[in-house]
């Protein structure tokens, strides 16, 4: 085999990835001239992928590794996700693997040069690993990959008992994927993901990191069910377990939606006060989620982990233990909370014991969870059989599985745990909304003061508010407009009826038929009790009054006046 810099000639021979496409004849068979200069029609080999000017093909693993090969328009810019011999910068740039701790910020960020030279004591971030010297931390999945990133002693020498030295492990993880993706159901209804859609999408990015990349429409799919389903759940009268509610704030951390402001519901808020109103037993997965979401860490958690860790009398005790460790695990990591290393790694090697000698913790689900876990401080090297382990998983992946024990499987072939449930790939918006506010507010001449409010759900069961100044003679469409400048998640969508918009959608929540929820525009002074009237013309139709409140409701009912206005209700 080639290294993977070089190209592997259709012969055999094995030439420098820069005499690819040079105009010589370098491979004796010309295969590496082959594809440099093409008909845009002409389909590209097996395992190639077209150049952005659709003129010349390259291998595929060629893609988004921190080298250009393409004339043009690099094949390196818009990368969602890099190769895995290049750098993925935290800004999400691709730089070349040489590039990394060379001395020089080739990101631009810094983060190639971050952990380079480091305190023993200095954690390394969650999905690294640390070199054999102590000093420099590298990506977890540059580990016993061939290329030397260490300095000092290598990386690469002590490899037997390392996951990427398993077999069929990376044919294994992408028919996992697939697997995953199918389980979407075919046609226009909007539940395509079903009721599991949180932690399908928790899985396809601890898969890897391009499902919620921009411009991928499994994504945004994928976001849309989410909201939707969460909705759903909030609108209905039997109360949502505090598990579920965890489900959904690792689900939208790794689809970048703000658990924090969800149409106004803070979802980290309300676990964080569950958690504080609940009993002795805390379930430490939901310790996990507040940690994953940045949410403060006390003592007090700690005190809830380890207890559910010692908690011997419960069924299925060694999930929990798993959980346990992993949720202490970030409190020692992503906190200020003192934690005392000792007692996870008690943890951590009393998970361990539990292991049988065909490689099984229990079952298939315990001994995915416990894989996991033990990843933390690279515990499966010692005293633990890894790659037992990894072929008790592999073949119960070949058989008929449940999406929960796929579910916690695809992370251990990723070699990654729920410790990696974060929003860090997520592009940030560049502009704050109170800066956008501001700048949208700023308005000439004469204004008078409004309220915008968005309400969900029959019973309003959320609700978001903006006071607004707009000019006078502005109309209910101005308003809608200039929140949607404050922020782009209020971005509205219009029906044109006789040439005037009515509001069929708000980010991407739409009208509809089957369900026969629709969106309403009602409106009603803020001097006065009387109840909000629905607003049955368009919204250009509407002058603005002062002291006004505009309500956009989502909510199910059907489309008569009438039956809206023998029920008045006040504002939430």
């Amino acid at each position: 085999a080639c290294p993977p810099s070089a190209f592997r000639c259709t012969n055999g021979k094995c030439v420098t990835h820069d005499w690819f496409c040079d105009k010589e004849n370098n491979c004796g068979d010309n295969s590496d001239e082959s594809f440099c200069d093409i008909d845009p029609v002409t389909p590209c080999p097996p395992g190639w992928d077209r150049c952005p000017d659709k003129r010349r093909c390259i291998p595929s693993h060629w893609m988004c590794d921190g080298w250009k090969h393409c004339n043009g328009t690099s094949e390196e810019a818009n990368c969602t996700s890099c190769s895995p011999k290049a750098f993925k910068c935290s800004n999400g740039k691709c730089e070349q693997r040489h590039s990394f701790c060379d001395g020089f910020d080739d990101c631009g960020d810094n983060s190639d040069e971050r952990y380079c030279d480091v305190d023993p004591r200095t954690p390394c971030p969650v999905g690294w690993d640390r070199c054999p010297n102590k000093r420099r931390c590298i990506p977890s999945h540059w580990m016993c990959d061939g290329w030397l990133d260490c300095y000092g002693e290598s990386e690469e020498v002590e490899c037997g008992k390392d996951i990427l030295k398993t077999s069929n492990i990376t044919f294994a993880k992408t028919e996992l994927k697939l697997w995953f993706l199918h389980k979407r159901k075919s046609g226009s209804r909007p539940d395509r993901w079903g009721s599991q859609v949180h932690r399908i999408a928790a899985a396809l990015h601890l898969a890897d990191n391009s499902t919620f990349g921009p411009g991928n429409s499994t994504g945004e799919e994928i976001r849309y069910e989410l909201r939707l389903q969460l909705l759903r759940n909030l609108g209905k009268d039997k109360k949502m377990s505090s598990q579920e509610l965890a489900l959904y704030i690792h689900a939208f951390l790794v689809s970048c939606i703000d658990p924090r402001d969800f149409y106004g519901y803070n979802l980290v808020r309300d676990l964080r006060r569950r958690v504080e109103a609940g009993g002795n037993y805390t379930n430490p997965f939901l310790i996990l989620a507040l940690c994953n979401a940045g949410d403060a860490m006390t003592a007090r958690d700690v005190e809830r982990v380890t207890a559910a860790y010692d908690s011997q009398h419960r069924p299925l005790w060694t999930d929990s233990q798993a959980l346990s460790s992993m949720a202490l695990s970030c409190i020692s990591s992503r906190s200020s909370v003192s934690v005392d290393e000792r007692t996870l790694k008690d943890m951590l090697q009393e998970l361990k014991r539990r292991q049988f000698r065909n490689g099984t913790v229990d079952n298939f689900r315990t001994t995915a969870l416990v894989t996991q876990a033990l990843f933390i401080f690279d515990s499966y090297k010692k005293e633990f059989d890894l790659d037992s382990a990894i072929k008790v998983l592999l073949s119960g992946l070949n058989g008929s599985k449940s999406l929960l024990d796929a579910y916690y499987a695809l992370p251990v072939l990723s070699r990654k745990s729920l410790l990696n449930v974060t929003s860090n790939h997520c592009i940030k918006e560049p502009v704050a909304e109170e800066e956008a506010l501001q700048k949208v507010l700023d308005v000439d001449g004469e204004t008078m003061a409004v309220q915008y409010s968005v309400w969900i759900g029959d019973k309003v069961n959320l609700a978001r508010t903006w006071r607004l100044r707009m000019r006078v003679n502005s109309t209910i469409y101005d308003a809608i407009e200039t929140v949607a400048k404050i922020d782009n998640r209020q971005r509205v969508e219009y029906n044109v009826v006789d040439g005037k918009p009515y509001v069929t959608a708000l980010n991407g929540m739409e009208d509809d038929p089957e369900l026969g929820t629709y969106w309403f525009v009602y409106q009603k002074s803020l001097k006065s009790d009387d109840a909000a009237k629905i607003v049955e013309q368009s919204p250009v139709d509407i002058r603005l009054q002062p002291h006004l409140e505009i309500i956009l409701w989502y909510k199910r009912a059907a489309w008569s006046g009438q039956s809206f206005l023998q029920e008045p209700f006040t504002s939430p």
